[in-house]
């Protein structure tokens, strides 16, 4: 009888700690991504994004590893720009539920660019 209880107890807190991630198998850079987080398989560490700029493609997904930079393991979250055979892309690791989502462009954002268009053109004038 008391085995039952462990059992669902541990799946209790495996839900409550699972990395979740958006999943997306192949998006396209010219529609906004407005994919929800989703919990990762048991044992991943990391989200990934990956994106072509040279097909104007992009796929999101869980990983079971660490973030790797060049032969840097274990790294700290980022994104590596690659170029080969004619093909650019980026690849992005990072730690933490739902880091792999689109930037979002918020109102703090926005004045920040104004304010910048703003200085630049009293710079000029």
């Amino acid at each position: 009888m008391i085995r039952p209880i462990f059992f669902v107890l541990a799946v209790a807190a495996y839900s409550a700690y699972a990395l979740q991630c958006h999943q997306v198998t192949a998006g396209n850079l010219s529609i906004p991504d407005t994919s929800q987080r989703q919990e990762c398989v048991v044992g991943s560490l990391t989200c990934l994004k990956i994106v072509d700029y040279s097909r104007g493609t992009y796929s999101k997904q869980c990983q079971s590893m660490n973030c790797t930079q060049g032969v840097v393991q274990n790294s700290a979250a980022g994104c590596t720009n690659s170029t080969a055979f004619g093909v650019t892309g980026a690849t992005c690791c990072c730690y933490g539920d739902g880091c792999n989502s689109a930037p979002q462009t918020g109102i703090i954002t926005a004045f920040g660019i104004t304010a910048a268009l703003v200085s630049l053109v009293k710079i000029i004038a």
